[in-house]
């Protein structure tokens, strides 16, 4: 699967979703990573010249070239070796995201609404996809493992306290079945559903030491995840899966073969969640 990677990097150095597409961060990343799991660094130095050209002044990353705003794919490119990616780069995208804040926890927008009455605010601080908007569950929990990689590198107290919110946050958007969706629990009054890929995620940030957060209080995210293996609808699914369950200890198997990659990003996800069976565990290391 790696040379299927390999074939589709792009001349100027990034990958695209699908082949012949145009770069993205997103899946530029990906593959840069399922690049560090597999052990193959082929293309891996153009890789990282063309990243290192969407990094904005502010310290973030744009998601593609001519796209002026920095957004949540700096947690992407901050998981990235920082001797790699160059450690000025790394540096920049670890201060953005600390300095990046969702419009519904910021001090304003929670007087506004107690002011109004309304309980839109939030007292834990997760991560948006686009600055000066509400925070979601993937950028959450990408940037929480991003800094968690941080800290366990550099241990800071602002890094470690901000993991612990963007934690809390999580735990205060699961769904009612334990998972985790785009991080609504309702919709118009209904009850909502999670999803496997972002349920597969979210544990994911749980992984490892985790302080003040017991065992006990993600039980039901595992018996969901687990329940959500059984049922397993696609590749990348079983990707997300395969890695968070694994990193709270319940590793599963190699991914159904009947779950063919559909992307060139599911296509990298799958050498990074099969390499964890190897002892390489690219996200917690």
């Amino acid at each position: 699967m790696i040379d299927s990677l390999q074939s589709n990097q792009n001349p100027d150095g990034g990958w695209p979703y699908k082949p012949s597409g145009t770069s993205w961060t997103e899946p530029t990343v990906f593959a840069l990573l399922a690049g560090y799991a597999s052990g193959d660094n082929t293309g891996r130095a153009q890789g990282l010249d063309w990243l290192r050209k969407l990094q904005r002044p502010d310290g973030g990353f744009a998601p593609k070239p001519g796209v002026e705003q920095s957004t949540w794919v700096t947690a992407l490119a901050a998981l990235l070796p920082p001797a790699d990616l160059g450690a000025q780069a790394h540096s920049g995208a670890v201060r953005w995201l600390l300095g990046l804040t969702p419009v519904n926890s910021s001090y304003l927008f929670r007087l506004q609404s107690w002011l109004k009455g309304t309980t839109a605010a939030e007292a834990n601080e997760g991560w948006p996809w686009l600055p000066g908007t509400a925070a979601w569950a993937t950028p959450t929990a990408i940037a929480t493992l991003a800094l968690a990689k941080e800290q366990r590198r550099n241990p800071n107290a602002e890094i470690q306290k901000r993991i612990l919110s963007a934690r809390q946050f999580l735990l205060a958007h699961r769904c009612q079945d334990g998972g985790w969706n785009h991080g609504s629990m309702k919709a118009l009054g209904i009850v909502a559903p999670s999803y496997p890929e972002t349920t597969g995620t979210a544990l994911l940030a749980f992984g490892g030491k985790v302080p003040g957060v017991d065992a006990a209080s993600i039980g039901p995210s595992v018996a969901r995840a687990e329940a959500w293996w059984t049922e397993c609808p696609s590749s990348e699914a079983a990707s997300w899966l395969m890695l968070g369950l694994r990193a709270i200890g319940h590793a599963k198997p190699a991914a159904p073969e009947a779950l063919k990659p559909r992307t060139i990003q599911d296509a990298a996800l799958r050498i990074i969640a099969s390499s964890g069976d190897r002892g390489t565990e690219i996200f917690l290391a």
